[in-house]
């Protein structure tokens, strides 16, 4: 076995080889991928029922143990906080949903496409355009220190990211919207800002006048997801980049980048290592939408979610990858590391060339 295989160990090499193999699979070009619209729109769909459904049975919890003894009424608190920790899982399935949208990947239709992208991180409280710029920035400058847009969420202790970093993430993209609604003169700036602006309107308005309306109070839904959405949503995001070796490119100035066809150099970020791939259970791969393969996202940003496990399986030889088998592990390994690490400290999880 060559170096870049040593830590390799028999669990980690049983999951990857369940994977399709590479002689079975050619990476398709971005006119060749059969975008899953269908599983997506379902997804979506689904995700939405589960949400509103999650908001009903909180509020018939806490009217139920309203009107019960004492000792019965003090699990109302815990339950309304479990129901909003999992309905922060179900938003983050709803975001990484938009994400493909960010990357114009959700569904052929650029109307639909920009539609669902909206409403859906409207409902995660993103707005999405705001999002687009931040993300594909992000992109293009990934793990660079001083340029990644993401350094002002995870470059941080792993506590004070753990709990506070996405919170950063949020207001920058907030403030990134409001730096657009100043430059509305800008025909390109307004249309994004409006639509940004009509998404988040229209999700506010659902979740402050329509639930009151039916009688579903914000105090027992949308208040706790606030408060819990940092810290939970965290529990994905940081294994997306938190403890990679720094990338260093030799740029000292960063271009915002607003859409998809304006990223840079792609080629280039094949060869690098920015970010994790975690080896997670199916259920959680299909709700996430793959996003556990976040490197392979970042080696082909233009895929579909649908394609990152196979394209890993077909280049996790050719291409350089950094390996963690869960969620949990994943966590229990970035505590002891910087949101900067050494190649020494990442040496036992890398994979490939």
């Amino acid at each position: 076995m060559s170096e870049c295989w040593r830590g390799w160990t028999p669990d980690r090499h049983a999951t990857m080889t369940s994977l399709p193999q590479a002689s079975l699979f050619k990476i398709p070009g971005p006119k060749e991928q059969v975008l899953p619209q269908a599983e997506n729109l379902f997804k979506a769909l689904l995700l939405l029922v589960m949400l509103f459904a999650s908001f009903c049975g909180a509020e018939y919890l806490a009217r139920g143990l309203d009107a019960t003894p004492t000792s019965a009424a003090l699990l109302k608190w815990p339950l309304i906080a479990a129901l909003a920790i999992f309905n922060v899982v179900l938003l983050t399935g709803m975001g990484v949903l938009a994400h493909d949208a960010v990357h114009r990947v959700l569904f052929k239709s650029a109307f639909w496409n920009e539609f669902w992208g909206g409403m859906l991180s409207a409902f995660a409280l993103i707005p999405f355009n705001a999002n687009r710029q931040f993300h594909l920035t992000h992109h293009s400058y990934a793990h660079q220190p001083g340029l990644d847009p993401e350094n002002a969420q995870h470059h941080h202790s792993f506590i004070y990211a753990a709990t506070v970093g996405s919170a950063l993430a949020l207001n920058a993209q907030y403030l990134l919207l409001l730096q657009n609604f100043r430059r509305i003169g800008d025909k390109r700036h307004a249309m994004r800002t409006l639509k940004d602006v009509a998404c988040l309107g229209a999700v506010f308005s659902i979740y402050f006048g329509l639930l009151p309306a039916l009688g579903i109070s914000v105090l027992h839904t949308i208040v706790p997801i606030i408060l819990l959405f940092p810290p939970v949503f965290a529990f994905r995001a940081l294994s997306d980049h938190y403890g990679v070796p720094a990338i260093e490119r030799g740029d000292k100035t960063r271009r915002e980048v607003f859409d998809v066809a304006e990223e840079a150099e792609p080629e280039r970020r094949q060869r690098e290592v920015s970010g994790w791939v975690v080896l997670t259970s199916p259920a959680l791969e299909w709700l996430w939408s793959h996003v556990n393969y976040h490197e392979v996202h970042h080696k082909y940003p233009y895929l579909s979610h649908r394609y990152l496990p196979q394209v890993f399986a077909a280049t996790r030889i050719e291409h350089p990858y950094l390996v963690v088998k869960g969620y949990w592990r994943s966590l229990i390994n970035m505590r002891k590391l910087g949101y900067y690490s050494t190649a020494e400290d990442v040496q036992s999880f890398r994979v490939g060339t």
